[in-house]
């Protein structure tokens, strides 16, 4: 039997998306996901299953409870008030819904089970955030003198710039020493949550991955293996390693 994975969802008030596409009506609100999350995870081995932002976590968690494996995708910039910070120029928009319930989850998915989770770009940051870390809100306005990691010019599955992997890390199993990676992001972990061990560093010194440390599996990733799953079977790998964690919980 797959093991069944959930995926978290984006949303968003804006209405053109369903006018145009002639499937919704003005003034509806949309909960979405990219299909390559759940490509990646049904080639990996594993049953996706959709996550719907509810007025309660309560109303999903008996289906949470039953989960072998969660995903917290990537989306929208976070609200710099969850690590205690004013927001700054260059911070991108903000879905004040989906902070404060993924936000919920997670810490539930923590405290209370023993599901493995998986965090992908955005992902990657709640979970920073949730063990007491903090983001660079705009990596161009904080952080000039670093790489441009922004590189949406590039096809989604271009390996833009190389990521050097920690010996001895779960990533490494995966990736052995380096791996290339794709860039689409201009937030990023600024201090690092307590007990996450970085596993993925940029020539910049940029943490793109980090690992929980103890038994419990947790990890994360600031970019997006997900997309690159086509093109090259290293990144499918990824979430196959996830699926045997997943199996085994």
């Amino acid at each position: 039997m797959r093991p069944v994975i959930g995926i978290t969802l984006n949303y968003t008030t804006t209405d053109t998306l369903g006018v145009n596409e002639g499937i919704g009506a003005k003034t509806q609100d949309w909960q979405l996901i990219a299909s390559d999350y759940i490509r990646a995870v049904e080639r990996a081995g594993g049953a996706p299953v959709i996550l719907p932002i509810t007025d309660s976590v309560d109303t999903i968690w008996e289906l949470v409870k039953g989960l072998d494996g969660i995903v917290f995708t990537g989306g929208a910039d976070i609200d710099p008030a969850l690590y205690g910070e004013e927001p700054i120029f260059g911070l991108g928009t903000i879905d004040t819904l989906r902070d404060g319930f993924e936000f919920e989850l997670l810490n539930r998915v923590i405290r209370e089970t023993s599901i493995p989770v998986l965090g992908i770009c955005r992902g990657f940051q709640l979970i920073n955030i949730a063990f007491g870390g903090t983001l660079y809100q705009d990596m161009k306005t904080q952080r000039p003198e670093g790489m441009n990691h922004s590189l949406g010019i590039f096809p989604k599955y271009y390996p833009a710039h190389i990521l050097k992997v920690k010996e001895g890390s779960w990533m490494h199993g995966i990736f052995d020493g380096e791996i290339g990676t794709n860039s689409l992001h201009h937030q990023a972990v600024k201090d690092l949550g307590k007990g996450l061990i970085p596993t993925l560093h940029a020539k910049d010194g940029l943490v793109e991955g980090f690992e929980l440390e103890g038994e419990r599996f947790l990890a994360a990733v600031q970019w997006h293996p997900e997309m690159m799953i086509q093109t090259d079977a290293k990144y499918l790998r990824f979430f196959e390693g996830f699926i045997e964690i997943c199996k085994k919980s």
